[in-house]
């Protein structure tokens, strides 16, 4: 037996929830076990616990030879960390550099215990063969030489895969490995990790919403539902068990209202040396429709992401126009200036790699939010700017830079020499009448209560966390709303409570909303109309089910 997990509870004191509580099971050397459950269930809690990096509250773990309790000193839980490698759900922590000297970094560390690359050229070139070769198990071998920052969300998912891997760990956590790759990517990781499982002797424990994964990769599968373990036994028996409480689909209606965005003739290219055109779009067209949902699928690198931040008028085409109706008449997103900063508070997005601030509460996010979408404060904003010199088209150009994630937002911030603060003096002012009210209205469209706007981001599970994201991307009425494969981890149960949200924000507020997403059986259920689009080209544009069948024989 490598790992023995007897009676673990996890306690969060402020929100008074049970996050684990009695959990119990074993996994045996070389053995590869799945966690399934709703979203909030505990799972990636207990994968923290398990790693040595959250505390616990009763219990006991024991990993070959050492017990940890949550008595334990210290270093206990250090010689706990070195036993086991983690991927974290949603975590894109990688060295910003080559694909190839990331892997390096694990290697060295899994035998100098420390994240070094070797200045003698030949021993660099003997650890880059190694590391290709793990690159390779994970479909990565041929971008060795990409820098990590530039990666599409499952290249970067299956490079820390393949970091972990490299480590050599005895136990391998993986928080929903997976969730943001196209199908064959997906299928070339669950490969990868069979073959770690195999060569490395190395244990797995998974959480995944993805009753596939668990298909192919375990034989065994633990159910965890509010912090206990239900079922734990035969793969399919669990399943069948959990997704039996599945709720029915809402039925899709179609609503076809007018034309409210477009692209006219839009090119975007982005060349990166050493390694050349990584992206290219040529010429585009395209028109998304008032009460329409719209799918954007293809596999993974070809250049969904940067094609919806042009949607939302945050990366600017290189020729062309993406024009946006506001007020009757088209704005240019790519012109700078108050008519397209107005036009643009009108768009809700949810980036691929959302980052909610670890430490802030609900209510708090819904006022800084409400910062930069409301139009009173955004007016408010101009006018101090004016009063101050600052043009409208830089108060419109920093708008866009705080609709960024948080890390991306701090690096343009550097970039041009300025931090946040000047983004707190311009667009955060704190209205939490307007932020409650304007939250629980939010909230109950996701299916969540108003008990969140309480409660801390470290509190929420990972599914919690998506929706508490997608209910800020609600609060302007948008007319245009963009989701960059926000729901790879939500599980089944939960992800129909989000498909049947859709629908009915769509039903209700009429907006144009337009999604990347790698689960086609989700694509199918909620969108009106699909688009495939491979290496930055529009193979097709129709019928959902039918852009699937083609993007199936593209695949």
């Amino acid at each position: 037996m490598l790992l023995s997990v007897e009676g673990i509870v996890k306690n969060y004191r402020e929100s008074g929830i049970r996050a684990l509580d009695s959990v119990t099971f074993s996994i045996d050397e070389g053995e590869i076990v799945g966690i399934i459950g709703e979203s909030g269930a505990g799972k990636s809690t207990l994968l923290r616990v398990l790693r040595g990096v959250e505390e616990f509250d009763g219990g006991i773990v024991r990993f070959q030879d050492l017990t940890v309790m949550p008595t334990s000193p210290k270093d206990d839980f250090l010689r706990l960390q070195k036993q086991t490698a983690i991927q974290l759900q949603r975590s894109f922590g990688i060295w910003p550099e080559t694909a190839a000297d990331n892997i390096i970094r694990a290697i060295r560390y899994s035998e100098f215990g420390e994240e070094s690359i070797p200045e003698d050229e030949g021993e660099y070139n003997e650890y880059k063969e190694r590391a290709i070769e793990i690159l390779k198990a994970v479909g990565l071998d041929e971008r060795a030489d990409l820098w990590a920052e530039i990666m599409s969300g499952g290249e970067k998912q299956r490079l820390i895969v393949a970091r972990q891997v490299a480590r050599k760990p005895k136990l391998l956590l993986l928080d929903e490995p997976g969730t943001m790759s196209c199908p064959s990517t997906r299928e070339a990781l669950i490969d990868a990790l069979k073959m770690a499982n195999k060569k490395f002797k190395m244990s797995i424990l998974f959480a995944s919403h993805n009753p596939e994964i668990h298909r192919s990769l375990a034989k065994r599968t633990l159910l965890l539902s509010r912090g206990r373990i239900v079922n734990d036994g035969n793969t399919e028996e669990v399943l069948r068990a959990f997704l039996s409480r599945m709720e029915d689909p809402i039925m899709k209606v179609s609503i076809g209202g007018p034309v409210v965005l477009k692209l006219e003739g839009v090119t975007k290219d982005y060349t990166l040396i050493p390694y050349g055109k990584v992206f290219e779009l040529k010429g585009t067209n395209l028109e998304f429709r008032r009460g329409e949902i719209t799918a954007i699928v293809g596999p993974s690198g070809a250049g969904k992401t940067i094609i919806l931040r042009m949607l939302a008028g945050l990366e600017l085409p290189d020729s062309g126009e993406v024009k946006m109706i506001h007020r009757g008449e088209w704005v240019t997103l790519g012109k700078l200036g108050r008519r397209s900063l107005h036009a643009r508070r009108h768009i809700g997005m949810l980036h691929q790699e959302f980052d909610l601030p670890h430490w802030a509460k609900i209510i708090d996010l819904f006022a800084a939010r409400i910062g930069i979408k409301d139009y009173s404060i955004v007016e408010e904003a101009l006018r101090r700017a004016k009063r101050s010199g600052i043009s409208e088209e830089t108060v419109d150009a920093l708008h866009r830079v705080a609709e960024l994630p948080d890390g991306e937002m701090q690096a343009k911030l550097e970039q041009i020499g300025l931090n946040s603060e000047i983004l707190n003096e311009l667009f955060r002012k704190k209205d939490p009448v307007l932020a409650q009210r304007v939250a629980t209205t939010a909230l109950e469209a996701v299916g969540l209560s108003t008990d969140f706007l309480g409660r801390h981001v470290y509190e929420l599970s990972g599914g919690e966390k998506i929706r508490v994201a997608l209910a800020l991307a609600l609060i302007s009425s948008p007319k245009l709303i963009v989701l960059d494969e926000p729901f790879g981890d939500l599980d089944p149960l939960t992800l129909r409570l989000v498909a049947n949200s859709l629908k009915m924000v769509k039903s209700k507020l009429k907006p144009s909303i337009v999604l990347v997403s790698h689960q086609l059986d989700f694509v199918e259920e909620v969108a009106d109309r699909a688009i495939l689009i491979v290496e930055g080209r529009v193979i097709t544009d129709g019928d959902p089910s039918e852009v699937i069948r083609r993007f199936c024989e593209v695949e």
